[in-house]
C-alpha cells in the first residue's frame, strides 16, 4: 500500500544504521586500539591474547552482516504481503527486529565486563588509589534537564489519563503506560546511582576518562527518558487522529533514536584520541 512506503524507507534506515553503520564504527575503534596500542607496549589492556580480541571482532562483524541479510529478507517478505493486503504493517515488526539487532551490542557489553574482571584479577598492584570527591548528579546534568525529564514523565501519564476519561485501571492504557514508564525510569535511576556511587568496572581507567564516560551515560539516559515520554504521547495522539498506518514507521524511527542517543553518544563523545592509554602500560 502507498501508506507503507514511508515504513519501507524508515525500516531500511533501521537496518543500515543499527546493524551496519554503528557496528562498522565500533569495529574501526577496536582495530585502531589494537594497531596503535599493541599488547607489547600496553599489557594491562589485554588480559587475554590479542588473537582473542581479533577473533571477537570477526564474529561481531559476521553476526551483524547476518542480521542485515535477515532485515533485507524481512523487507521483501513484508512487500510481498503488502502487495495483496489492505492492512497496515504490524507495529511489532520494527521492535522485534530491533531486539535481534541489539543482541550483538549486549553481548559485547557483557564481554567487556568479563574483560574488566580479568583486569582486576591480574592487577596485583598493592597500592590502590581512589578519588575522594563525591560524585553528585548535578555535576553531570543541569537541573533544567532533570526537571524536564520529571515534567515529561508526569505529562505523559496525565495525557493518557485524560484520553481514557480519567480512569486508572489495569484494563486501560493509562495503567500500562504508568507501569512501563515507571519501570523504565527506575532502571535508568538504578544505572545512574551505580555510576555515581559504585566502583569503576575498569580498574586501570583514568579518572578523567571515567568522569567523561559517566557524564555521557547519565545525559544519554535522561534524554532517553524524555524521548520515551514524547514518543508515547505522539503514538497515542496519532491513534486518536486515525493515523495508525504510520505508527510502525514512528516505532522504527524511535528505536533508531534510542541507539543514536545511547551508543551513538558514546562513540561521538568518547574518542580514542582523548583516552589516556598510559594507565595500561
Amino acid at each position: 500500500m502507498p501508506d507503507n512506503i514511508i515504513f519501507y524507507i524508515v525500516f531500511l534506515s533501521q537496518i543500515i544504521l543499527i546493524s551496519y553503520y554503528y557496528p562498522h564504527q565500533v569495529l574501526n575503534q577496536m582495530r585502531t586500539v589494537i594497531a596503535n596500542y599493541p599488547p607489547e607496549n600496553y599489557p594491562k589492556l589485554y588480559p587475554k591474547p590479542v588473537e582473542y580480541y581479533k577473533g571477537g571482532q570477526r564474529i561481531y562483524r559476521v553476526i551483524n552482516l547476518a542480521i542485515v541479510a535477515m532485515g533485507a529478507i524481512l523487507i521483501v517478505a513484508i512487500a510481498i504481503w503488502d502487495y495483496t493486503s489492505t492492512n497496515k504493517v504490524s507495529d511489532a515488526i520494527p521492535f522485534a527486529y530491533w531486539v535481534i539487532q541489539i543482541l550483538p551490542i549486549l553481548i559485547m557489553e557483557l564481554l567487556g565486563f568479563t574483560n574488566f574482571r580479568l583486569m582486576r584479577n591480574t592487577n596485583t598492584k598493592a597500592t590502590r588509589y581512589a578519588e575522594l570527591n563525591p560524585r553528585r548528579l548535578f555535576d553531570f546534568i543541569s537541573p533544567a534537564m532533570f526537571g524536564l525529564a520529571i515534567f515529561m514523565y508526569v505529562a505523559c501519564i496525565l495525557f493518557f489519563y485524560n484520553i481514557h476519561q480519567f480512569q486508572f485501571h489495569p484494563s486501560n492504557d493509562t495503567f500500562v503506560i504508568f507501569v512501563a514508564l515507571t519501570l523504565m525510569n527506575s532502571l535508568f535511576a538504578g544505572i545512574i546511582f551505580r555510576n555515581l556511587t559504585g566502583k569503576k568496572s575498569n580498574p586501570h581507567q583514568a579518572h578523567a576518562d571515567r568522569m567523561r564516560q559517566i557524564e555521557t551515560s547519565i545525559k544519554s539516559l535522561f534524554v532517553m527518558s524524555i524521548v520515551a515520554s514524547i514518543f508515547l504521547i505522539t503514538v497515542e495522539g496519532m491513534q486518536e487522529l486515525g493515523l495508525n498506518f504510520h505508527v510502525a514507521s514512528l516505532m522504527s524511527f524511535y528505536l533508531q533514536l534510542t541507539i543514536v542517543i545511547g551508543l551513538g553518544s558514546m562513540l561521538r563523545k568518547i574518542r580514542i584520541e582523548d583516552i589516556n592509554f598510559d594507565v595500561y602500560k
